[in-house]
């Protein structure tokens, strides 16, 4: 049985894809489990509104006045839309360091290079994976940043191996700090059942929370998701016990 939380996991999916029907469709699904969902309502009227259906938009976010005549979200779509406001499609891009469970990962560089080589670096900036024979080096145009921790490194080494492929981009640095955004850009056919990342309950949470800001906000100027705290990698003995178990 379909529960909220899958449901709110599809529709902001959906609403990533900008497959709007189906966004009315999940949330719709959330307001048949729990019918005072205000979340659930206001995405709707999003959705209505990017499907050009103005009347449905407006009396999803008057529904949610009626249950919370202070809902700033809800006034600020209804505003638009009687005035008449061309809605702006959400965007959700890399440079938004949108996080996916499984495939997204935001990583502290170990070996960092020096100050002066930090300090010229920009946020979303492109980096290359090279691996190392103990560590895999992340660097920019063939200069040195940093290395990413020795358990990240062997468990993307043996998957690069068999064939993945990632990418990476400078998050958050500064004198003495250096963070990148990896991503799972292709995963083999022999990896389909491994993540890059294993993700956790609260990696997922965290996601939602983001992508959710993300939706409403059309005006937004910070779009950095926040680590996800508890998030744990799957042992290396599992990965090559799970590895084993495929070569049988």
């Amino acid at each position: 049985m379909m529960n909220i939380q899958t449901a709110l996991h599809q529709a902001i999916a959906a609403a990533k894809q900008q497959n709007w029907a189906a966004a009315v469709e999940h949330n719709q699904t959330i307001l048949e489990l729990s019918q005072t969902d205000l979340g659930a309502l206001n995405r709707i009227g999003v959705a209505y509104l990017q499907l050009g259906e103005t009347k449905k938009a407006q009396d999803s976010f008057n529904a949610v006045l009626a249950i919370d005549k202070s809902n700033v979200i809800a006034k600020k779509n209804l505003s638009k839309s009687k005035n008449h406001q061309l809605p702006i499609s959400p965007t959700f891009c890399d440079q938004d360091f949108i996080e996916e469970p499984g495939k997204t990962k935001t990583v502290e560089l170990h070996r960092l290079a020096g100050k002066n080589i930090l300090d010229g670096l920009a946020i979303g900036q492109a980096c290359e994976l090279k691996p190392k024979s103990r560590y895999i080096s992340i660097e920019s145009s063939g200069v040195y940043i940093g290395a990413l921790p020795e358990d990240i490194s062997f468990r993307l080494a043996k998957l690069v191996e068999t064939g993945n492929k990632y990418t990476a981009c400078v998050r958050s640095f500064s004198g003495n700090h250096c963070s990148v955004y990896l991503k799972e850009a292709f995963r083999a056919p022999v990896n389909q059942d491994i993540y890059s990342f294993p993700p956790t309950k609260n990696t997922i949470a965290a996601i939602n929370e983001v992508d959710e800001h993300l939706l409403f906000d059309d005006e937004a100027t910070s779009r950095v998701v926040p680590d996800a705290d508890a998030e744990t990698e799957k042992p290396l003995d599992d990965f090559d016990r799970e590895r084993d178990r495929e070569d049988i």
